[in-house]
């Protein structure tokens, strides 16, 4: 494999979020691949660290524990160059984290309707889906977090469409980014940003 400098490729680090189930590890995996970049996924990241599950961090430290631990994580992966960060479905919710990451990259944001998370999620043993109706937690769960979500650098839906699809159309989608920050850093100095 070439060194990471020797390849064109849209960004060299670029993070994935999104609500859990929508195919972060997944896609952020294949998508290290497809620019040559290294993958991180955060959540294996505090379980190696913690030396816990996840559901055993939040049943034995508790959920806040458990922020305060991606919060360190995302101040680390913030750092690296050359990679594909993997983003648990809580993190970028978190104004501290949000900023951290929009301000050291591209964060494209990947959707899917509650019912397919819930086909996805429905044998796992994730904690906030521990609940009597977990279809109905999360589209509340969803709602809530919308508005934060939306303020990712690009938006994907990954219902229904083979993960080959979703990677090739996050790298249109980062390669036209790339050209509208290199347009933008390209205009006059006393250009006025601000009524553009």
């Amino acid at each position: 494999m070439f060194p990471s400098g020797l390849i064109e490729r849209p960004a060299n680090w670029v993070a994935l979020a999104g609500f859990m189930g929508t195919g972060k590890s997944r896609i952020g995996w294949e998508l290290s691949r497809a620019l040559a970049l290294h993958f991180v996924d955060t959540d294996k990241l505090i379980t190696r660290v913690v030396g816990k599950s996840i559901p055993e961090v939040f049943a034995q430290e508790g959920e806040g524990y458990f922020r305060a631990c991606e919060r360190e994580v995302v101040q680390r992966v913030t750092r690296l160059d050359h990679a594909v960060i993997s983003l648990g479905g809580g993190t970028f919710i978190h104004e501290e984290n949000r900023r951290l990451l929009l301000s050291r990259g591209p964060v494209v944001v990947l959707w899917a309707t509650p019912e397919t998370v819930y086909q996805r999620t429905k044998h796992s043993d994730r904690p906030l889906l521990k609940v009597e109706d977990p279809l109905s937690r999360i589209r509340t769960l969803m709602n809530e977090r919308e508005g934060v979500y939306r303020q990712g650098t690009i938006h994907v839906h990954s219902d229904g469409r083979p993960s080959e699809e979703i990677v090739e159309e996050v790298v249109e989608r980062l390669w036209a980014w790339r050209d509208a920050q290199a347009a933008w850093a390209a205009l006059p100095p006393d250009y006025d940003r601000a009524t553009s």
